[in-house]
């Protein structure tokens, strides 16, 4: 199942998260997934689909997020309140249903899936473009979150530097 074309509703069928909200439509998602392997060792790996996102789009959420995750730590450290995230009312759903009718690669048969941490581009009714993130499963620490995070940044920056021809 690897390297086959998957739908993203088998590929997390079972895993919950809560809806991103009434009248939105999903563009785009990738999923930092956190795996464990047959003999206990855990891995990362990202899963992406639906419309194909430029790597400066993809770094450009990156940067945005990571370094909103960083200000939230430093704040969590020097033990300042951190305001509740912004968003209307969410409800349970699964995975499989948030992002029907998306495909992406699977992932080998020696890996559980062990955490989920989406980033959703989603379209309003309007057609405005509005960034969502989700996640499952057990939850990832903040610290740990943002460094396989900074580490996906890092290889789209590197790929991204690659195209550029001087």
């Amino acid at each position: 199942m690897a390297e086959e074309p998957t739908p993203f509703s088998e590929l997390l069928a079972g895993y919950g998260t809560t809806t991103i909200g009434e009248g939105m439509s999903v563009d785009s998602v990738f999923a930092l997934l956190k795996l464990r392997a047959e003999d206990g060792s855990a891995a990362w790996s990202v899963r992406s689909g639906g419309s194909t996102m430029p790597a400066e789009e993809l770094l450009g959420v990156l940067e945005g997020l990571t370094t909103s995750m960083r200000q939230r730590l430093i704040k969590a450290w020097k033990r300042e309140t951190i305001p509740p995230s912004a968003g209307g009312p969410s409800a349970p759903v699964t995975f499989s249903e948030l992002l029907a009718g998306l495909d992406t690669v699977g992932v080998g048969d020696g890996y559980l899936i062990e955490s989920v941490f989406a980033v959703i581009k989603a379209r309003r009714v309007d057609g405005v473009p509005v960034w969502f993130v989700r996640s499952s499963e057990m939850t990832l620490g903040s610290e740990e979150r943002l460094g396989a995070l900074e580490g996906y940044a890092a290889t789209v920056r590197q790929d991204l530097a690659n195209t550029w021809k001087w």
